[in-house]
């Protein structure tokens, strides 16, 4: 099965066993004094049981001075992480992967607070955490000298390789670029002088670790900022530049700063293989090994790649998060029973809440060294599962693994839950991927699962569960602080469910969404598709649009939004809805405001539905609530409640 990516592929003297590539990206798994700790190489030894050929690690600090971006970032810096670099070394090779680490420099991506030199970058430029300064060449040549150290650290701990981060807005890439590049001496000006700094950095490790040693760099071809930025004809020379130089390999992604356009990690709206056009660009003008970032999901897809030419090893790391044993399901021919990531961003999303690497579709990324598989204790005892949104189907699987007998009643006629109507927006066909997977997994693992069927509690009673977890979902949510004239005989008034759904079919009208989560601002776009002729405003009681939601996603949206002429005014929050106006008021001030209109979205989130209230502990003692029905909340909500859940019967 998929003869090419199972092939052993050549990364200088170095043999991979498989064209498979876990990229790199951050966990938040190490300590605080930058050493690898049980639950960064129990991370990453989680993917090479499943079989990838090479694992690339998240991005390790060299400069401790002017280079820190985050706390718990592994330092190459000392030689005091030596030998937590061997046991993660030794702990992957037993399991037949390669691994490589890869350097980097934040440059003004950096902390200033975690920096003590102060951050520095390519010119004067403001940080995220603090503005970073120029550069001196005395700092260039050291920085570069930093990364020949580190690069022998981890060769003495029994890397394979190294990679050196050129891309996404960090030092490197900041010197390539001629929007952050303002230097006017020998690291500014022309392309040769603009990638001098990499130049060094590369003679420097080749100092530090000998021509053996594999020498792999990540750049991004195309910045994708508009026309000030570079573009593939100048990323293309840099990778000329890198093979005359003496590097084995080239690892080719794209994006630049934080510019609408740019991504370097995409939602959910872009397609797989949407930049293999930029690899294959790369493999067709150099002759060392090409390894591509496409959004590559599928090991169909992925042998495609290789058959034709668009590179030499695929590479991703969502996908290996999502399922650990994705390669050796690939290469098994188990490709159905991969779990899929559908790029939904929770992984970003939750790292700032949780400050670790997470999925929302594995519980168990990021705590593997926390998480036993769990035990198959259940003894065949019926655990009953009400509803077959993502939570009762995750729940279900959980529980089933374990040994329980589980019986799955879902009021609708197929599986989903609230999922489907999220599947059902533009761009959001992914989500199909996990509806489709949790049911196939139920299945598979012996869930009796019935549907159209909603038990009664006298029902539930009479079969006998020794323990029900509702997953029973949640409705849109009307709150009683908002007067409606008329009350539920007002046709003024829907829900984002209504209007998705089509059953709700609104032309020609002017149409007030009230909220600008994920869900106001999707329900918007479908009002304002040209053919429905809708005028649309969007009313947000916060000071910004989509104030909870991460930004790549939020993007997405509004910007489709201000092509069509949306309006959106924050800082209004609603307070009476009349027949044919609605009532607001500036949420600072209180100044009132009335707006005459023909409909008004009310998409101000959803409660939980609790359709059994309290009753259900009349048929069975043990109830524990699951997803929405616990607490409303997103996809990685809902998933981990399911595992957690269950794993705790």
């Amino acid at each position: 099965m998929y003869e090419i990516l199972n092939s052993p592929g050549k990364l200088g003297s170095l043999t991979i066993r498989n064209r498979s590539v876990m990229t790199a990206a951050r966990t938040l798994l190490s300590n605080e004094a930058g050493e690898a700790t049980e639950d960064i190489i129990s991370y990453y030894e989680a993917r090479a049981k499943g079989g990838v050929g090479l694992i690339i690690t998240e991005a390790v600090v060299v400069d401790e001075v002017h280079g820190v971006s985050v706390s718990k970032e592994m330092f190459a810096s000392r030689d005091e992480g030596i030998p937590e670099f061997r046991k993660m070394a030794e702990r992957i090779h037993i399991h037949g992967s390669k691994l490589f680490a890869q350097l980097f420099h934040p440059g003004a991506n950096g902390d200033a607070t975690l920096s003590p030199g102060g951050l520095i970058s390519a010119s004067d430029t403001p940080g995220k955490k603090g503005g970073a300064r120029a550069a001196t060449s005395e700092e260039i040549c050291e920085v570069a000298a930093a990364f020949g150290r580190a690069a022998a650290r981890l060769k003495e701990a029994g890397f394979d390789g190294v990679e050196v981060h050129g891309a996404h807005n960090y030092l490197i890439q900041s010197f390539l670029s001629p929007v952050t590049n303002r230097r006017r001496d020998e690291f500014g000006g022309s392309l040769e002088n603009r990638a001098k700094i990499l130049r060094l950095i590369v003679e420097e490790i080749r100092r530090a670790c000998g021509w053996e040693f594999p020498l792999m760099v990540r750049i991004s071809l195309e910045e994708y900022i508009g026309q000030k930025g570079y573009h593939a004809d100048t990323g293309i020379k840099v990778c000329q530049m890198l093979e005359s130089w003496g590097v084995d390999a080239i690892s080719v992604t794209a994006a630049g700063t934080a510019s609408k356009l740019s991504q370097s990690m995409e939602p959910m709206n872009y397609l797989q293989g949407w930049r293999k056009h930029l690899m294959k660009a790369v493999k067709k003008t150099v002759s060392i090994p090409v390894c591509g970032v496409a959004v590559v999901r599928d090991p169909a897809f992925a042998e495609e790649l290789l058959r034709e030419g668009y590179t030499d090893f695929v590479g991703s790391v969502r996908s290996h998060l999502a399922d650990p044993q994705w390669t050796n399901k690939a290469l098994s021919g188990q490709q159905a029973d991969i779990v899929p990531c559908i790029s939904c961003m929770a992984c970003l999303e939750m790292e700032y809440q949780l400050e670790r690497l997470t999925c929302a579709m594995n519980p168990q990324a990021g705590y593997e060294a926390q998480f036993a598989p769990p035990s198959r204790d259940g003894g065949d005892r019926l655990v009953v599962v009400l509803g077959a949104g993502p939570g009762g189907m995750e729940a279900a699987l959980t529980a089933a693994r374990r040994g329980f007998r589980v019986e799955l009643f879902e009021r609708e006629a197929s599986p989903g839950g609230q999922l489907r109507l999220a599947g059902t927006v533009p761009r959001k066909e992914k989500i199909w991927w996990a509806i489709d997977s949790l049911h196939r997994r139920c299945v598979d693992a012996g869930v009796a699962m019935f549907f159209g069927k909603t038990p009664t509690v006298q029902e539930l009673a009479e079969i006998g569960p020794w323990a029900i977890l509702d997953a029973t979902g949640g409705v849109p949510l009307i709150p009683s602080s908002i007067e409606i004239e008329g009350g539920r005989e007002n046709h003024l008034v829907c829900t984002p469910v209504e209007v998705i759904t089509g059953s709700l079919d609104v032309r020609e009208e002017s149409v007030v969404v009230v909220g600008s989560g994920m869900t106001g601002l999707e329900t918007a776009e479908i009002l304002c598709e040209r053919e429905r002729n809708n005028a649309v405003v969007v009313l947000e009681a916060a000071s910004r649009i989509a104030p909870g939601a991460l930004g790549s996603n939020r993007n997405v949206v509004t910007g489709v939004l201000e092509l069509n002429q949306v309006v959106f005014m924050t800082d209004r929050r609603l307070t009476k809805i009349g027949l044919d106006r609605i009532w607001f008021c500036d949420s600072n001030t209180g100044e009132t405001f009335v707006y005459p209109c023909d409909r008004v979205v009310l998409a101000l989130g959803i409660r939980s539905a609790r359709p059994y209230g309290d009753y259900l502990r009349e048929a069975c003692p043990q109830v524990i609530s699951v997803g929405d029905a616990q607490k409303p909340g997103k996809l990685w909500d809902a998933i981990h409640s399911g595992y957690r859940a269950a794993s705790a019967l």
